[in-house]
């Protein structure tokens, strides 16, 4: 299996892990580029929601994704 596959089933387990709020809106601005205020205005909440989802989801994506790629000993100290 390569490389991209792997990092992207990993991709796919850390979004599955959102909300589902934060993965909507994640998916929106990544997947579709929507705009905060096009997002705000299809899901009914504001922009500064959006920003926060946003914020939420990339915190969360990035640390799952650097926890799986670390080997599991140098969790223990």
């Amino acid at each position: 299996m390569s490389r991209e596959t792997i990092d992207l089933r990993r991709l796919e387990r850390a979004l599955a892990m959102l909300d589902e709020r934060t993965r909507n809106v994640f998916m929106m601005s990544a997947a579709e580029g929507l705009s905060y205020a096009e997002i705000a205005e299809r899901l009914g909440i504001s922009p500064e929601s959006v920003e926060r989802h946003l914020a939420d989801a990339l915190h969360a994506l990035i640390r799952r994704m650097e926890r799986w790629e670390r080997p599991w000993w140098r969790f223990w100290r």
